[in-house]
């Protein structure tokens, strides 16, 4: 069955056999697309133009596309919403980071530059560890989740995946995480120590999202207690500090505690705003500036990737920004003229859900 999506994305239930099947599989399609956009495309991880390469595009998709299919869908089976999204995130960048790619663990790696060193202790540079694992639960998993379920409202309380189809798209991230760890970085190893730590870090974090209450993030109110634009600040706020932790504050005091501490107070600080003022209902076009404002970062960052060489990042962040423009647009005027709130259009998400 086509899932319904917002009036201004296109539908091809009059085309071909293909334009029907991508039309009826649009909300996977995009979940696999943002999830592989936001992390790697608008960050210059993998510039857009390397993805001609033959092994580019099918890892990409089995780490990321079948990374964030998994979550979402294991997330809604458990009944536990954000409380598992957010874990199992978090866990995601344990894998990837820690696992796959090794940027964790091998203080040479090009890609971590200064924070390789910095808080390099115990075999594990534990201040890029913070930042990537936040970064990827947030914009890996938990975005792309957020503006599937906003451009897609009939779909959050289903899953995409049947039983099998989970288990083969498991199988498939489980392949490419172990394709990546053998081809990645294959210089280094990091002893059997540290990998059996990073496993089971992973594995705790993914228990935790088993074990936590269904309600663990539910809103204290009904409706939100905020206007929307408070949530684009809110979001630009959090992705400011995250950015600065990040890039800045690394080399302006040697003590690598700041960031790690910083990081995670920046993320908890964000969930303990986000529980008090959001609402469990009528809330879609608050959670669209929220992801508007989570995006802000990005701007000033596709200038510099630009500036690289990298033309096509700007082009991307802003298709990225119109979709999501138009989403929040679209809610607002349902939570206006009344049928956001009555159902006909959209119901609400369940209790801490996606």
């Amino acid at each position: 069955m086509t899932s319904p999506g917002p009036s201004f994305l296109p539908s091809g239930r009059e085309g071909s056999g293909l334009r029907r099947w991508v039309d009826r599989h649009r909300p996977e399609l995009l979940l696999i697309g943002l999830s592989i956009t936001l992390p790697e495309l608008l960050t210059g991880s993998t510039p857009v133009a390397s993805l001609v390469s033959p092994l580019a595009l099918p890892s990409l998709i089995g780490l990321y596309g079948m990374g964030s299919l998994v979550i979402r869908d294991v997330s809604i089976r458990w009944g536990r919403g954000w409380g598992a999204v957010l874990p199992l995130g978090l866990a995601y960048g344990v894998v990837e980071e820690g696992i796959a790619t090794r940027t964790w663990v091998d203080p040479g790696n090009r890609a971590v530059g200064i924070l390789g060193t910095y808080g390099h202790l115990a075999g594990v540079s534990w201040d890029w560890a913070a930042v990537l694992t936040v970064f990827h639960a947030v914009y890996s998993i938990a975005l792309p989740i957020l503006i599937v379920g906003l451009a897609f409202p009939a779909t959050r309380e289903r899953t995409f995946l049947t039983p099998r189809g989970l288990g083969v798209a498991f199988g498939l991230y489980l392949a490419t995480v172990t394709f990546d760890f053998f081809v990645i970085d294959p210089g280094y190893f990091e002893g059997y120590g540290v990998l059996a730590f990073l496993l089971g870090l992973s594995l705790a974090l993914a228990l935790l999202a088993r074990a936590l209450p269904p309600g663990i993030l539910r809103a204290g109110t009904e409706g939100p207690t905020r206007p929307p634009r408070f949530f684009l600040v809110l979001g630009g706020l959090f992705a400011g500090v995250w950015a600065l932790f990040y890039l800045v504050v690394p080399h302006l005091t040697p003590y690598f505690e700041v960031t790690l501490v910083g990081e995670f107070v920046n993320a908890l600080g964000a969930l303990w705003v986000l529980r008090h003022t959001l609402g469990r209902a009528h809330h879609e076009a608050h959670q669209a500036y929220l992801a508007a404002g989570l995006l802000l970062w990005y701007l000033p960052w596709s200038a510099v990737l630009v500036f690289a060489g990298d033309y096509l990042a700007l082009p991307i962040l802003l298709a990225v920004y119109y979709l999501v423009y138009q989403i929040a647009r679209e809610w607002a005027a349902r939570e206006t003229s009344g049928h956001g709130r009555n159902g006909s259009l959209a119901r609400p998400a369940p209790p801490g859900g996606p």
